[in-house]
């Protein structure tokens, strides 16, 4: 005779079919450029994607003077091989039993199931779209002093000196451990974020999180996305900072390839320092990269509202823009001038390395066809084990975890630019 009552296993499909998509929403939702990356599992195997690349061309070409009919020297191609490898991100709810019990109004318990996982999917997409946004480090921020009692004092979040605010990236309950610089040793362990001051630019941890051992130059990270005495390695994805750059990442080669060695796998970097935003600036960057690289050209420019406010505000003086639609809801505007028509997104986290001046912003040039999210599993709830609810052993409690693998990378980084130093009077 089957079970009249509601039980776990008779709710497994609903889960497993109608908060998966939510999750999917929320990240797109929270996490504006993720929702314009293109994802594909088309080479995906094992722990990490191989992209053979062509670093420079043969030199065995050339003329002769008259009577000379030697051949150029033999020469070759250069290739290599870039790896990204696979990373892991999870997002876990757990409900008691009294709870459940507690819960009331239509759905019953079913509601509290959906409220927490509403909760992990909204912090998933928020930390999603951190990771988006860095270097693959997984740097929060930088201790620039000892501690005061639970207070300590930070600086550089994202590990990017005078970005500002200095707490940005950093939420109330959010568990950390803080590393030595060179990750040599952990100095602590699990130490939960009470409260934040973005002007006195310090983070106080909740009282019992021992702190004392934090010293200048010491790393605040997420917990357990770092490993001690691995100065190459990180458990967080790869972000715009580490792609979008002429100099190797903070956790190494970029994707195994020395950046310092190979010119053709550096991004373009133009230091402009104070100058203020014009389309001359805009087009002498484009040109810039069109002339280092064959490929598909930037078709995203990712800067600041401020940037962006200072374009549309002279768009009298000689070019113009339009409101434009990007994809899933996001808005931004198509900047024409001169050979140049570019949607223009703008993120809140875009480094603005001044609180005081209109100088120094960032304005990234992406080719979004060379940029994408490498899936081994897309974002799923796990159901090892016997559903997606499980019993904890011992505990009048249930939980339940979805899942996503896969990493960004690039087959191709020259064929975008950074522009830094920009002002905008």
């Amino acid at each position: 005779m089957s079970n009249t009552y509601q039980d776990f296993d008779n709710i497994q499909d609903i889960l497993k079919e109608f908060y998966t998509p939510v999750i999917v929403n929320q990240a797109y939702k929270k996490a504006p450029l993720w929702a314009q990356l293109k994802k594909t599992t088309k080479g995906v195997v094992g722990k990490r994607v191989v992209i053979p690349v062509q670093l420079s061309f043969t030199e065995a070409v050339g003329a002769r003077t008259q009577a000379d009919y030697t051949l150029p020297d033999a020469s070759r191609n250069e290739y290599d091989q870039a790896y990204v490898l696979m990373k892991r991100n999870y997002g876990v709810i757990k409900v008691d039993g009294f709870s459940i019990a507690s819960a009331k109004g239509k759905g019953g318990w079913v509601d509290i199931v959906a409220q927490e996982s509403k909760g992990a999917s909204l912090a998933f997409g928020i930390d999603l779209d951190r990771q988006m946004m860095g270097d693959g480090s997984g740097t929060l921020a930088v201790v620039t002093g000892d501690d005061v009692g639970q207070a300590v004092p930070i600086d550089s979040p994202g590990g990017l000196a005078s970005d500002l605010p200095v707490t940005k990236y950093l939420r109330k309950g959010m568990v950390c451990d803080i590393y030595s610089s060179t990750y040599a040793a952990k100095h602590a362990t699990a130490v939960t974020i009470e409260s934040f001051d973005a002007s006195a630019k310090t983070v106080t941890f909740v009282a019992g999180g021992d702190v004392t051992a934090a010293v200048s130059g010491d790393i605040l990270t997420r917990k357990n996305t770092r490993t001690i005495a691995v100065t190459t390695k990180s458990g967080e994805m790869m972000g715009i900072r580490g792609i979008v750059s002429d100099a190797d990442t903070a956790v190494g080669h970029f994707q195994s390839i020395q950046r310092s060695a190979n010119e053709e796998w550096q991004a373009y970097v133009n230091a402009v320092g104070a100058t203020i935003i014009s389309e001359t600036m805009i087009q002498e960057d484009l040109d810039a990269i069109e002339q280092r690289t064959d490929a598909e050209p930037p078709s995203l420019i990712l800067t600041t509202n401020t940037v962006r406010n200072k374009i549309v505000a002279d768009a009298k003086d000689g070019y113009r823009t339009e409101s434009l639609e990007l994809k899933y809801g996001w808005k931004g505007i198509k900047y024409f001038g001169g050979n140049v028509e570019l949607p223009i997104m703008t993120h809140r986290w875009t480094p603005h390395l001044s609180a005081t001046s209109t100088a120094d912003h960032y304005m990234y040039f992406l080719s979004l066809p060379h940029i994408k999210f490498y899936t081994l599993k897309n974002i799923v709830w796990d159901t090892m084990g016997g559903g997606t609810l499980k019993g904890v052993a011992g505990e009048d409690t249930v939980t339940a975890w979805f899942k996503m693998y896969g990493e960004i990378g690039t087959d191709c980084p020259n064929s975008m630019g950074l522009l830094t130093g920009v002002d905008t009077g």
